[in-house]
């Protein structure tokens, strides 16, 4: 397994395992069936998710490579709203996708693990909300994750979203989506100043 690819599936167990860890300790202070069994099925969630990763993904290319299939944006958005790794706090919703092709050639499951990193990094630092849309533009399908935080200008460098390791990863799955000489792109960026939304707009293109 290339090196690329292990670290991007170790950064979603880790998020993965950091619900957990959460679930467990509010098990520690209150023991109760529901929360328990809750626990033990993200468990199960996750010995699966890491047999599927290990099985589709196993290959020796140096590089990602993307399994494309004719997916449907509002469709795969729609999937991702019932996220199993959704932690308490801005609820997520889906904005109207009429902008989006009906159909689109990407890897569903390497798109999911950038959107969920991209997911977990707005939930840190949102207020209220977390949105996904997805449109057409010169050519690629941009689906984007938008947070209502401080945003990248914010003072406080703890209240500004993260541009690390989480944002190298989705570059990579973005890298992975290439058609002739387009390329897939990761683009981070405040929310429309033009209509004083504060946040940050996390954008991935695919060709």
């Amino acid at each position: 397994m290339n090196r690329e690819l292990l670290a991007l599936l170790v950064h979603d167990l880790k998020n993965q395992l950091g619900v957990l860890e959460a679930e467990l300790s509010l098990l520690v202070e209150a023991p109760e069936a529901e929360a328990a069994h809750r626990a033990h099925l993200h468990c199960a969630q996750l010995r699966q998710r890491l047999i599927a990763y290990l099985t589709v993904y196993a290959t020796p290319h140096a590089r990602l490579t993307a399994q494309m299939e004719d997916e449907s944006p509002r469709e795969f958005l729609q999937q991702m709203l019932r996220v199993d790794s959704r932690p308490d706090g801005a609820p997520l919703s889906l904005d109207d996708c009429t902008a989006a092709p009906a159909f689109w050639y990407f890897d569903p499951r390497l798109v999911r693990l950038a959107l969920e990193a991209a997911l977990h990094n707005a939930w840190r630092f949102a207020r209220s909300e977390v949105r996904l849309s997805a449109q057409l533009e010169d050519g690629f399908l941009v689906l984007a994750v938008e947070d209502d935080g401080l945003g990248l200008d914010a003072k406080d460098p703890a209240a500004r979203s993260s541009t690390g390791l989480g944002l190298e990863l989705c570059a990579a799955v973005a890298r992975a989506h290439q058609l002739g000489e387009r390329q897939g792109r990761v683009v981070l960026k405040p929310r429309d100043a033009a209509q004083r939304q504060r946040g940050t707009r996390f954008e991935i293109w695919l060709p």
